[in-house]
C-alpha cells in the first residue's frame, strides 16, 4: 500500500510504470523485448551504435492501478491508435504538408484531439517529474507539477497557450529517428521549458512565454484540434539535437 501521485489515494501501487509510454518504444525492441538504445556521442560521429539494452524506462511504487492503465491509459491508447492510423472514420487524422515563403516546411495536422493529446504530452512530463529514476533528474516542475496532476486526474487540460506545447519532426534520412533522450531542462531568460526527444520528434513544454515560445506559437498544439509540426531539414538534425540535449 502507498499513496497513489495521481489521485493522492492510499491503494495498491503497481510495480512496473512506464515513465515513457511503451508504445512509444516499440519500434526500438529487439526480439526480447529489450530496448535498442542508441550511443548518442557515437551518432554526433556518424556512427550508428546501440548502448546496452534494457527492457524501458519504468518504476514501480508511484501510481494505482486505476490511474496507471486507466485514467492514463486511454490518453495512451488515443495516441498509439494515431501512430498506428486505427481511429474511427469521424476521428481520422488529416494532415498534409506545407512550405512557407522561407522555404520551411511544417505538416499539418487537424481533427486532432486536442484534449487527449495535450494530455498525453503532459503526462510524460509530469511521470518523469515525479520519477526517481537519475535520468528524470532535470525534471523539476515545482507547482506545476500539481497543475499537471490535476488536469491529468480531471481530464482537463490547460488552454493552448498556457504550458505551450511545440512539436519538432526530423526530415527523413536523420540518424535520429530511433533514438529517445531524456528530458531536459532549458531556461529562456526567466522561464524554463522541457524538451523530450523520442524517435525523430523533439517535444518541447514552454511553462511560461518567453522569445522561443512566441516565435512557434503559431505552430502550437492548438484548442481547435491542430497543430503544425515543424520540420527540421536533415543537414541541420544533429546540431539541433544535440543542442537541444546538452551535448553541444
Amino acid at each position: 500500500m502507498g499513496t497513489c501521485k495521481l489521485c493522492l489515494k492510499e491503494k495498491e501501487l503497481i510495480k512496473k510504470s512506464h515513465i515513457l509510454s511503451d508504445f512509444l518504444h516499440s519500434d526500438l525492441y529487439d526480439e526480447n523485448h529489450k530496448l535498442r538504445q542508441m550511443d548518442v556521442i557515437a551518432l554526433s560521429n556518424g556512427i550508428d551504435r546501440e548502448s546496452r539494452p534494457s527492457s524501458g524506462s519504468y518504476e514501480g511504487g508511484l501510481l494505482c492501478n486505476v490511474c496507471d492503465n486507466e485514467t492514463i491509459g486511454k490518453y495512451e491508447t488515443y495516441i498509439s491508435n494515431v501512430i498506428k492510423d486505427n481511429l474511427a472514420e469521424r476521428e481520422k487524422i488529416n494532415c498534409k504538408k506545407v512550405r512557407n515563403a522561407n522555404g520551411l516546411n511544417f505538416i499539418e495536422f487537424r481533427n486532432l484531439n486536442y484534449v487527449k493529446t495535450k494530455l498525453f504530452l503532459l503526462s510524460l512530463l509530469w511521470r518523469a517529474g515525479i520519477s526517481t529514476r537519475n535520468e528524470y533528474k532535470e525534471v523539476e516542475l515545482g507547482p506545476y507539477s500539481d497543475v499537471i496532476r490535476k488536469q491529468i486526474l480531471e481530464g482537463s487540460p490547460s488552454n493552448d497557450d498556457n504550458i505551450q506545447i511545440t512539436i519538432y519532426t526530423f526530415a527523413e534520412g536523420s540518424n535520429y529517428s530511433s533514438f529517445i533522450g531524456q528530458p531536459r531542462r532549458h531556461k529562456f531568460g526567466h522561464s524554463t521549458a522541457y524538451s523530450i526527444v523520442i524517435t525523430g520528434y523533439l517535444i518541447i513544454f514552454h511553462l511560461k512565454e518567453n522569445h522561443i515560445s512566441q516565435k512557434t506559437y503559431n505552430n502550437r498544439l492548438k484548442e481547435d484540434n491542430s497543430i503544425a509540426v515543424i520540420e527540421v531539414p536533415k543537414n541541420m538534425v544533429q546540431k539541433f539535437v544535440l543542442t537541444y540535449t546538452g551535448m553541444i
